[in-house]
């Protein structure tokens, strides 16, 4: 079985959660014995893979999408997309792209089988690997997708974190119980609303992560907004032994965004040892279910809260068992393997 792997052309410019999704899978279906390529569009020929899996459902994969499908080749699309009313408001801050994600999202709630490039993609898939039920639920709704051609696979994390040791970190930073946020600076992932909701208190705030190009004026509004508690740390190397000692130091792990399906830092952090408080925005009570605390992203009194109340709590060491059992790396490119290969008994 040969396989290629294919996401947006920027999408390594600003890399997340996706991209960790992608090369983590690759690494453990490689491990698995199967060959993994990522796709070449200089050099590589589509005709020469059994499967041509797209990580994201941005429509600039498209036409390389629809050119598999004409070539013969079956189509795998982990879809990695989450609707909502408030996630459409809070991902942009500019008045004009917040209007443009409002009006996509009334499309599709009022006009669910209106066309567009998003459904093209997903009518032209063989199977969809959305990461929880509810994005099944929603993919079902929003796009008329049959159940038999969706398959849910998680996300994952690697089992390194469970090692995760505070003392590098401790010796490079004085912070004291303090709340952690990881993740690239952007409105979606609602930074600023942390910062004012920790504004008035001495609750040390520390931010990982490097700001998005194509939202420089939200990275100056959190360094505006940021007083004495909030300490920018700019991004580590996701492989890095100082983020795994970062999630191990904290005393909780701060992830307040529009949407998370489901974070992965959050899982990181939590198997690195610590306490999660997560929005409730996507698929995250699937995954954390009564091991995180969840908060409003809109609301600042919620968050403020929820994080001074998390901190007095004792961390729950089942947490760590529940990650290991359920989202390790290995489990998620076997159900994705498991996948693959429904699509040949299929043929």
């Amino acid at each position: 079985m040969k396989v290629a792997f294919y996401v947006y052309p920027t999408a390594f410019q600003n890399p997340g959660g996706g991209e960790v999704q992608l090369l983590k899978t690759k690494e453990y279906l490689e491990k698995a014995g199967i060959s993994v390529r990522l796709f070449d569009a200089w050099q590589d020929k589509l005709e020469h893979f059994d499967i041509f899996h797209v990580f994201g459902s941005v429509k600039d994969c498209l036409p390389m999408m629809e050119l598999a499908r004409r070539r013969g080749v079956k189509i795998v699309l982990s879809t990695i997309c989450w609707y909502s009313w408030k996630s459409a408001w809070g991902t942009y801050e500019d008045p004009w792209n917040r209007a443009k994600s409002l009006a996509r999202q009334a499309a599709k709630e009022f006009f669910p089988f209106w066309p567009s490039q998003r459904k093209t993609m997903i009518r032209i898939s063989d199977l969809l690997l959305p990461n929880s039920e509810s994005e099944a639920r929603q993919i079902q709704r929003y796009f008329g997708v049959a159940k038999s051609k969706i398959q849910i696979v998680p996300n994952g994390v690697d089992r390194l974190f469970a090692d995760a040791r505070p003392e590098l970190f401790r010796s490079k930073y004085p912070f004291k119980d303090f709340v952690l946020c990881v993740g690239r600076i952007e409105p979606r992932k609602n930074q600023l609303n942390m910062i004012r909701a920790l504004s008035q208190t001495d609750i040390p705030l520390v931010i990982i992560g490097d700001p998005v190009r194509h939202y420089p004026e939200y990275d100056r509004a959190c360094r505006r907004t940021a007083g004495k508690n909030v300490h920018f740390l700019g991004g580590f190397p996701h492989d890095s032994e100082m983020l795994r000692s970062a999630f191990s130091a904290c005393n909780t792990f701060l992830l307040a965004s529009w949407l998370e399906t489901p974070g992965l830092a959050a899982l990181e952090a939590g198997l690195a040892g610590a306490k999660v408080v997560i929005t409730r925005e996507g698929a995250t009570r699937e995954y954390f279910g009564k091991y995180a605390q969840y908060v409003a992203p809109d609301n600042l009194r919620d968050i403020r809260e929820t994080v001074m109340k998390t901190l007095k709590m004792p961390a729950d060491k089942r947490f760590k068992d529940h990650i290991l059992k359920n989202y390790l790396w290995d489990r998620v490119a076997e159900k994705t393997l498991q996948a693959y290969r429904s699509l040949s008994k299929n043929a």
